[in-house]
């Protein structure tokens, strides 16, 4: 019946083995660039990140897609009909929660295209709930486009930019006259749609600075969060952490949490975090995006897992085992920019200062069994504790040397040295494991 989407793919795929790879590329081959994503209600941050996706990884997404074909009909008829079919199927790779929005009809086709400087933008489909927005486009050329890159990327409802954290892949495609991507919006907070009208407004890094201001009307109804209210203690390693509520949206699920001030420990990241239901299936950490926001403080997280919104499970558990922290005097390395040295070590010496400018910072650490998803920095203080703004943070994993790499880029503005680079990431982790039941 989809004989002719699984030849596509096959043909994708064939084409991708002849390609070679130079070992200097294949050595820095992937480059994702995961970060956690700061957001407050005093003061909204946009960021992005970059993903240089490796022709042999794609090679082996494509091979994993046709047997997510056979496996599921409605979406081998979905991505039969999708513009930009290869980022859709990247996603779903990495997300159960993108496959069941395929399979339950909810992702929504668009095309709706503008033409500026010869260069064509077209909005092939997004996926869109309180939480935030995936739009799917294609970019096309007469000459080679010399960038993905963007300067500013922002969505507009009634004329109100909506806030939160901004990401967009860099893949690398052959066909630099043609590009299919995606950007991803995660709001600060949950929104309430007035109406179904959105514009997107971005401009490309290219020499004439092309803007593109697009509206698109959604036809299908934009569904709800469910909502449930924990309001859970629990105590690990000594720590004290409260499980406030956790909401199911179609694209992710938010679990809002608050630490004890006067915990000893900095929580960094729940490396195992998930949601799992009475057949042990489980649903995890956002791992291709954005995987937590800030609260208003240190002691507010939310957590962002891959969403089973449109399962109906007779029970659900929240669990995690691997709780990553510091003791709060360890936390943070104290770096001087001026000097361009380290004042502070990291915890055990793990982490590696590779480089320092002015505004940039690099560093790398050896990772154990292979784990690339350490995102390390999460915020930079300057003397005076005033938090700095990261226009980027980029990551990439050293397959030879088993070590993941860390760049933090910090926006030109007055610093006074020495600053304190705070970890979001760390091998360190309290000692326990907890299960809470939601229903």
């Amino acid at each position: 019946m989809y004989e002719k989407e699984e030849a596509k793919l096959h043909d994708m795929h064939k084409d991708l083995e002849k390609l070679s790879i130079p070992e200097d590329e294949l050595n820095q081959a992937i480059q994702q660039g995961m970060h956690i994503a700061k957001t407050s209600k005093r003061k909204k941050k946009r960021s992005f990140k970059r993903i240089a996706w490796s022709i042999s990884i794609a090679a082996l997404l494509f091979i994993t897609l046709v047997t997510t074909i056979r496996v599921s009909p409605a979406f081998a008829k979905t991505v039969a009909s999708i513009p930009g079919l290869e980022r859709l199927v990247d996603l779903i790779q990495y997300d159960k929660g993108l496959q069941a929005i395929v399979d339950n009809e909810y992702y929504e086709a668009i095309g709706v295209s503008q033409t500026k400087d010869n260069i064509k933008f077209t909005i092939d489909g997004v996926i869109v709930d309180e939480s935030g927005m995936v739009i799917f486009y294609t970019t096309e050329s007469p000459i080679k486009l010399s960038s993905g890159d963007y300067g500013m990327i922002e969505i507009f409802h009634n004329g109100k930019s909506l806030e939160g954290s901004t990401e967009y892949g860099y893949p690398d495609q052959e066909d630099k006259k043609y590009r299919t991507d995606e950007i991803t919006f995660t709001f600060g907070e949950q929104q309430k749609y007035s109406s179904k009208e959105f514009e997107l407004k971005l401009n490309l890094r290219n020499a004439q600075k092309t803007s593109f201001n697009i509206p698109f009307t959604l036809k299908k109804d934009i569904q709800k969060g469910k909502v449930f209210t924990i309001n859970k203690e629990i105590i690990m390693d000594g720590q004290k952490i409260v499980i406030e509520d956790i909401t199911l949206y179609p694209l992710r699920v938010a679990v809002n949490m608050t630490f004890d001030q006067r915990n000893t420990m900095r929580i960094l990241n729940f490396e195992d975090i998930r949601i799992e239901d009475e057949r042990g299936e489980d649903w995890s950490s956002i791992r291709n995006g954005i995987s937590s926001f800030e609260g208003d403080d240190d002691y507010q997280r939310t957590f962002f897992l891959q969403s089973n919104f449109f399962n109906q499970p007779k029970n659900l558990f929240l669990k995690f085992d691997k709780v990553q922290a510091l003791p709060k005097e360890e936390a943070y390395m104290i770096v001087d920019l001026d000097k361009k040295k380290v004042l502070k070590r990291s915890y055990q010496n793990k982490v590696v200062v590779t480089n320092i400018s002015d505004h940039s910072i690099k560093a790398k650490m050896k990772v154990k069994n292979g784990n690339k998803r350490f995102g390390l920095i999460y915020e930079v203080k300057d003397a005076k504790n005033k938090r700095l703004d990261m226009p980027s943070i980029a990551s990439w994993f050293d397959e030879e040397n088993n070590e993941a790499n860390w760049e933090v880029e910090l926006k030109p503005q007055k610093i006074v040295n020495p600053v304190k680079v705070y970890f979001s990431d760390y091998p360190n982790y309290l000692k326990g494991s907890t299960s809470i039941q939601i229903k």
